[in-house]
């Protein structure tokens, strides 16, 4: 009997070395939040790792839609890619359930370095409150404003540079409208920002946006919507500024590319710029993108780092950069400001966008946040089009942030 025990143990040894040699053997798999094409060029770049550090990697795109419920079951059942690349607060909600690797306390130097060389908005929204690190930068994403400069020069106006001009704008029968981030806590948090608000405390004790600079905030964001033309509907960038339904609109960076792609005519019409700036004088802007981290159960950690360390180079980030624009006709924009430079699209382009992502914010990492926006945002959509007074709508936001602080909290 204890032959046979013994037996079953070896057995069971054997399997297990041989099932880590097999996994550790077939490469890294990444699993890419996106489409195909952006699978395909993710590939193109990791193959230059694999030509000189001799293990193979596999991307495969997963959509936004299913990424997050994917990785979630990848946790839950300990199996999966090594890599995950996508939204920027998962890392801290999968690495809170134990399903990420915590990435400074194994890398401690090159962590320290990554976080020099990174966008500093970008990287602090991706730590934990207590600054661990799951997550390092990938790509960034952000709002700038697209406008009609025939139309600003017929009125004889400069692109509204601040909440003063988009007044001046709407007095002279210009109008806006916005694509990415309308009638959400995305496009409301950087007019939040302008009036020099926020949605919590500095320690993420308490929420903050209950608050004179809340109010102005939400008088200037009803104000677009009610008095400044800005309709309910989301306004595609491309066509409505060659329909000329809206002036200027507030969209994210990637739209940039398209426009004349789409609408010929128009080229040498239109141009980009930084949002109006606020009270305060901010002229803040929602940062996105996406992060990359290593899921715990990972047979292949110190690899995968490797390759995470090798994307966020100069050389991958400037290839990532040429193949999106020739491949995709989209802008990878780097993480690292040193490599903004690196960013095609045109000169103006990439001035504003450098000028932009200088003064920009992404998603609270306070507990709670990602579980409260569905309710913050029917509370910003209440104030837009069901005339919820907005004191109410404060003291309704502020409950809404203080209960999942408590709820989500630990």
């Amino acid at each position: 009997m204890k032959h046979k025990l013994l037996f079953v143990v070896v057995l069971l040894l054997s399997l297990s070395i041989g099932f880590t040699a097999n996994a550790q053997s077939s490469g890294i798999t990444v699993w890419l939040t996106g489409d195909d094409t952006g699978a395909a060029i993710l590939q193109e770049v990791a193959n230059m790792w694999t030509e000189t550090s001799g293990t193979p990697v596999t991307v495969t795109a997963v959509g936004w839609g299913d990424a997050y419920a994917q990785s979630l079951a990848a946790v839950a059942g300990g199996s999966g890619a090594d890599i995950i690349i996508g939204g920027m607060s998962w890392g801290i909600s999968l690495g809170s359930l134990g399903g990420m690797v915590e990435l400074s306390e194994l890398y401690p130097d090159q962590i320290a370095e990554v976080a020099e060389i990174s966008n500093p908005a970008f990287y602090s929204a991706i730590l934990t409150t207590e600054g661990e690190v799951f997550y390092v930068p990938f790509n960034l994403d952000t709002m700038v404003m697209y406008y009609n400069t025939a139309t600003f020069e017929a009125a004889g106006l400069e692109a509204p540079a601040t909440w003063d001009d988009v007044a001046a704008a709407s007095e002279a029968g210009l109008t806006g409208g916005w694509s990415w981030g309308n009638a959400s806590w995305l496009g409301f948090q950087g007019v939040l920002k302008q009036a020099g608000g926020d949605w919590y405390n500095a320690d993420c004790s308490a929420a903050a946006i209950n608050s004179e600079e809340g109010l102005a905030a939400l008088e200037f964001y009803a104000a677009l919507y009610d008095d400044y033309g800005f309709p309910a509907e989301q306004v595609p960038v491309a066509d409505g500024l060659a329909a000329g339904t809206a002036d200027y609109i507030f969209s994210g960076e990637w739209e940039a590319t398209g426009i004349n792609a789409a609408h010929p005519e128009i080229e040498g019409m239109w141009s980009v710029a930084p949002l109006p700036a606020g009270p305060s004088g901010s002229y803040n802007a929602f940062i996105g993108g996406k992060g990359m981290g290593i899921f715990s159960y990972s047979p292949n950690v110190d690899a995968a780092f490797d390759l995470m360390m090798f994307l966020s180079t100069t050389e991958a980030q400037q290839a990532l950069i040429d193949l999106s624009l020739a491949n995709a006709n989209s802008i990878h924009v780097p993480p690292q400001p040193d490599n903004y430079q690196f960013i095609l699209g045109g000169d103006e382009v990439r001035a504003a966008l450098t000028a932009q992502l200088a003064d920009a914010s992404g998603p609270s990492n306070c507990a709670g946040w990602e579980e409260s926006n569905a309710d913050v945002d029917l509370i910003l959509q209440s104030v837009l089009f069901e005339e919820m007074d907005f004191e109410d709508a404060l003291f309704e936001l502020e409950d809404v942030l203080n209960a999942a602080l408590v709820e989500f909290g630990s």
